[in-house]
C-alpha cells in the first residue's frame, strides 16, 4: 500500500476520537494485515473508571468516521500496538468474548472486502453491507493493579541445556 494512503488512514482514525475524547488515545496503528484500511489497533490510557466505556466510544467513533474500517482492537498503554504478538497476548490475557466484543451489523463496508455478500452470511442482506467488530482487549480500570506484567530475568540457558550449545561452541573453535 502506498505510504500516503496509510498516512491518510492513520490521520482519519486518530484525529476524530482524539478530538472527541482528548487524552485517552495514545496511538493508532492501521495494521498491514487489513491493508491499512480494514483493521485498526487503538492504544488507550485509562485514567478513571468511566474510561472503560470511553475506550469503546473511541472505537465506535473510529468506525463511524472511517467507513473502510471493519475491525478495531483496543489495547492498554503497556501493549506495543505495532507488535502483533503483543496485541495477541493482550487478546489472550485481557479479553473475554462475551463481554469484550461489540458487533455493529448491517453497515456499509469497503468495496474490496469479498466477504460482504449475502452468500457469505445470512446477516448480510445486500452486497456492500458488513458487520463491524470491536475487540476490547483492555483491563477494566478497577482491576488494573491485578494485571501488572511479570518481569523476567535474563537467564543464560547454557547450563540447563549444554548439548544444545555444544555445537555452537564447536563451530566457533
Amino acid at each position: 500500500m502506498p505510504f500516503h494512503y496509510l498516512l491518510f488512514s492513520l490521520i482519519s482514525i486518530k484525529n476524530n476520537p482524539e478530538l472527541a475524547l482528548p487524552g485517552l488515545l495514545k496511538n493508532v496503528y492501521a495494521h498491514s494485515s487489513g491493508g491499512g484500511k480494514f483493521l485498526a489497533i487503538l492504544q488507550i490510557e485509562k485514567k478513571v473508571r468511566s474510561d472503560d466505556g470511553t475506550a469503546r466510544q473511541a472505537a465506535l467513533i473510529a468506525l463511524a468516521v472511517y467507513r473502510e474500517l471493519k475491525n478495531v482492537i483496543i489495547v492498554d498503554e503497556d501493549v506495543d500496538l505495532f507488535d502483533s504478538n503483543d496485541v495477541l497476548w493482550a487478546m489472550q490475557t485481557r479479553y473475554q468474548g462475551d463481554t469484550g466484543t461489540i458487533v455493529v451489523p448491517g453497515v456499509t463496508g469497503h468495496v474490496l472486502d469479498p466477504s460482504q455478500i449475502p452468500e457469505f452470511s445470512p446477516s448480510i442482506h445486500t452486497k456492500g453491507s458488513t458487520c463491524k467488530t470491536i475487540f476490547d482487549c483492555t483491563v477494566p480500570f478497577a482491576l488494573k493493579e491485578h494485571f501488572k506484567r511479570a518481569q523476567f530475568r535474563e537467564v543464560d540457558p547454557r547450563p540447563f541445556a549444554p548439548e544444545l550449545f555444544k555445537e555452537a561452541l564447536d563451530e566457533r573453535s
